[in-house]
């Protein structure tokens, strides 16, 4: 599967070719009240009056091209994605659980992970990177390789693999219908950097939420499938639980339980499980509708086996 690469950038390609005709489906949809009622008592004028000046005729012509340029087009963009997101639950996204919402989000993470041999990994980015949705149902993530510096140990720094991710919600509802989703993803782990896997690894996965009021559940599914090596790397079944409660101010008090079964490679038949207690913030109005929020958290192995343990995670996230 070395071609891999290719093949998400056509996937992505498509993707894009196929939302965009959507957008400017939806333009008369979400253009701004004002510009539809000026349009409307255009078209009356017209018809009471059956001719109209060519100077007026030719601003129209001119103020609807403005309208429909670039800056319309990201407009609407910006107004489908306010209404994809009010249409699924309003929940904060976990620590290590895959959040099942589509967002439009820049999520940055920072991991701090102490090794067996006395010295502390630091990994800058965490597999995260920018969110936005680029049709009704679907949410790409592409993000900048993890950077991995290494304290205390002769092995060198670098950087890691490029994360890319492609959600499709199939079922979704608000707080005050149901709250509750269901949603399927494909992520992927593309070789980037001198710390980066020599193989590209596959991770199809589902995603399932229900909220009560201030507490909500959400779960992920799915399996780690590398592309080549799976001597070495092996295959994963992956499974998180995170427990969430909404407080005062702000605070998402939370617990998760994330598993990984190995199936095959190096540590076939093995199962950890780490419990990663945490707490977000957020969201906070910045600017606009620009929002900040926070969370951090730590995974601490619970079963004898593990490959790591006592993982601090400090997440910061920008959603627009």
């Amino acid at each position: 599967m070395k071609s891999l690469p290719k093949v998400l950038l056509a996937g992505w390609l498509y993707a894009i070719s196929w939302a965009t005709p959507l957008l400017w489906a939806d333009e008369c949809k979400f253009a701004d009240t004002y510009s539809c009622a000026q349009s409307a008592a255009n078209g009356s004028s017209e018809d009471s009056t059956h001719a109209a000046p060519t100077t007026q005729v030719s601003q129209s012509a001119s103020g609807s091209e403005e309208r429909g340029g670039a800056s319309g087009l990201f407009r609407n963009w910006f107004r489908m994605g306010e209404r994809i997101q009010a249409e699924q639950p309003d929940w904060l996204s976990p620590i290590a659980t895959t959040s099942g919402r589509l967002k439009q989000e820049f999520r940055y993470d920072l991991w701090r992970q102490p090794t067996t041999l006395g010295g502390t990994d630091y990994n800058f980015g965490g597999g995260k990177g920018l969110e936005f949705i680029i049709a009704p149902r679907i949410q790409l993530m592409v993000g900048p390789p993890s950077y991995v510096a290494h304290m205390g140990l002769a092995t060198p720094d670098g950087f890691g693999d490029i994360p890319v991710m492609l959600k499709f919600r199939l079922a979704a509802s608000g707080p005050r219908e149901g709250d509750y989703l269901l949603t399927l993803f494909l992520s992927a782990t593309v070789p980037g950097g001198s710390n980066a896997m020599r193989d590209a690894i596959l991770s199809p996965a589902i995603a399932v939420g229900k909220g009560w009021g201030r507490f909500d559940v959400q779960s992920t599914f799915g399996a780690s499938l590398p592309s080549g090596d799976t001597a070495a790397l092996g295959r994963q079944l992956v499974s998180n639980t995170a427990f969430q409660y909404r407080m005062f101010w702000k605070l998402w008090p939370e617990v998760e339980a994330n598993s990984t079964y190995f199936l095959t490679g190096k540590n076939a038949g093995a199962t950890q499980v780490f419990l990663t207690p945490g707490l977000g913030f957020g969201r906070v109005r910045v600017w606009r509708a620009l929002r900040f929020s926070t969370a951090a958290g730590m995974q601490i192995a619970a079963t004898r086996f593990h490959t790591y343990n006592h993982r601090a995670v400090f997440s910061v996230r920008y959603s627009f």
